[in-house]
């Protein structure tokens, strides 16, 4: 008789195992992973990167409840929820479908128990409808906190906000292990992490110090995220980055640019059939295909572009923006500026006297640079490509030639002709362009250069004029009277 109840005994504990064995299942539905450590009468939930979040939130959508066929019943509103998200369903069944649909998901096989036949048909797009539909009205405040401590089993749903990031409404379920003392059941600790994608847009460029000249290719990088969009959104899935340039020129062949996504950009592979669509000083790039599938495979990856272009201005403004379902991202702005250097041609005796019409070559690295003449700024602009553009710059009215355009660098001036009156310069001037750190405007610098006046020649009619004059005079006679008395005296004989 004892053996037949003990033998009854242990089948009704193996059932009920079974029982929890199923429920416990329930935990993996919503991406929740479940420790082996037991946590007595309550449970701990960990929030894992969650604590800089601006607003968290948390509500229990579904409790233990064994009048029910499955043990679970949904609470606060969460049945209205599934049953949006999964029309035609009734909760219980839902409840059934979640399970199945956890077990066959990791490779098992799911039997129905005995008398239950309604279960759902349950997809990852499903569930995340259901728990985007989760009203977190009057759900508990954890923003900032790190854990939280639950004293009934069940499942946790999760809301978090951060300014540049979409969450995804994440869940934690707490189930039933056997604790250390041996006693069964028991609530298991858990765990819960951020599922997250920045909105956040960033912009560089390879030119370290912003300085540039015009002419120069610079490269630039886009930095972003696939967004996740909740599939409760199916007829708004859209994702595009648009890019704005003024000072330069996009370079729009296909091989200067570059569209690729994954976990860094090293390893990050082409996004196939993305391309670029220029227009003027604007480009897109549509990425929606990335977001059509509502279970979102590609939220949360890096999108990495690189494209090039040409300077064409002392000042080059660049600006991308992320176009995401219900919000736009401006990135921050790359500005590139160019150098410009004065120099102030004076005489060499009064140093605020400039003089006009000097001019001068000015070189680089050896290599005489060309330049156009701008009548409205009174500047000379560097243009290397420019087939109308001069080697030969000259001062104003005021002594001053500007050249702008410029990158870092040193740069060499050479006088070729000096202003009416004075001597050239028989020494070059070389002026330094350079930048520490990250330039926030046009770098300016200058130097002078003198010139002398020429060597004076006497006046005309001064007292030198007349002694040479009245000399030469004497001379002439004196000459002309020998000439003629050598004459006569010839003429005698």
């Amino acid at each position: 008789m004892g053996k037949a109840l003990k033998r009854k005994g242990d089948n009704n504990m193996k059932k009920m195992r079974k029982i929890f064995a199923v429920l416990l299942t329930l935990a993996m539905v919503l991406g929740m992973s479940m420790t082996t450590f037991a946590a007595g009468s309550s449970a701990t939930i960990t929030l894992n990167n969650l604590d800089d979040a601006e607003s968290l939130k948390m509500i229990q959508i579904i409790k233990p409840n064994p009048s029910t066929s499955s043990g679970w019943e949904f609470i606060n509103g969460a049945e209205a929820a599934f049953t949006t998200a999964i029309p035609g369903k009734n909760a219980q069944s839902i409840l059934w479908g979640l399970v199945k649909y956890q077990i066959t998901q990791n490779g098992g096989t799911f039997e129905a128990p005995a008398g239950v036949t309604d279960i759902a048909t349950i997809t990852s797009s499903d569930i995340d409808k259901a728990l985007e539909n989760i009203d977190f009205a009057n759900a508990r405040d954890l923003t900032g906190e790190t854990s939280v401590t639950v004293s009934t089993a069940g499942v946790y749903a999760f809301s978090a906000a951060k300014t540049g990031y979409v969450y995804r409404v994440m869940s934690a379920y707490v189930g039933f292990g056997v604790a250390q003392d041996g006693t069964y059941p028991s609530l298991e600790d858990t765990s819960v992490s951020a599922k997250r994608s920045s909105n956040t847009v960033t912009k560089t460029t390879t030119d370290e110090n912003h300085v540039v000249a015009i002419g120069d290719t610079v490269e630039y990088s886009i930095e972003t995220e696939v967004p996740f969009i909740p599939a409760n959104h199916p007829d708004n899935r859209t994702f595009k980055i648009t890019d704005k340039i003024s000072g330069a020129d996009y370079i729009t062949d296909s091989s200067s640019y570059t569209i690729k996504m994954g976990t860094t950009k090293a390893t990050a592979t082409p996004v196939a059939d993305a391309s670029i669509a220029f227009n003027g000083d604007k480009f897109e790039i549509d990425l929606s295909s990335l977001v059509s599938d509502i279970s979102n495979p590609n939220y949360g990856k890096k999108i990495f572009v690189t494209y090039k272009a040409k300077i064409t201005a002392v000042h080059t403004n660049n600006t991308a923006k992320g176009h995401f379902p219900g919000s736009e991202t401006d990135s921050d702005p790359v500005d590139l500026y160019t150098g410009q250097i004065t120099l102030f041609k004076h005489d060499s005796t009064n140093t605020t006297k400039g003089l006009a019409n000097a001019e001068f070559t000015v070189s680089k690295d050896g290599h005489d640079l060309k330049f156009v003449y701008n009548s409205e700024t009174g500047k000379y602009t560097y243009a290397p490509n420019d087939a109308s553009a001069s080697t030969t710059i000259k001062t104003g009215t005021d002594g001053n030639v500007i050249i702008e355009g410029l990158d870092v660098g040193d740069y060499v001036f050479t006088e070729t002709k000096a202003p009416t009156g004075y001597s050239k310069a028989n020494v070059t001037k070389t002026i330094t362009i350079s930048q520490t750190g990250v330039a926030s405007k046009i770098i300016e610098v200058g130097d002078d250069l003198a010139n002398t006046k020429l060597s004076a020649l006497p006046a005309t009619g001064g007292i030198g004029t007349t002694i040479f004059t009245i000399a030469g005079c004497v001379i002439m006679i004196a000459a002309a009277g020998l000439f003629f008395a050598s004459r006569k005296k010839s003429d005698n004989k």
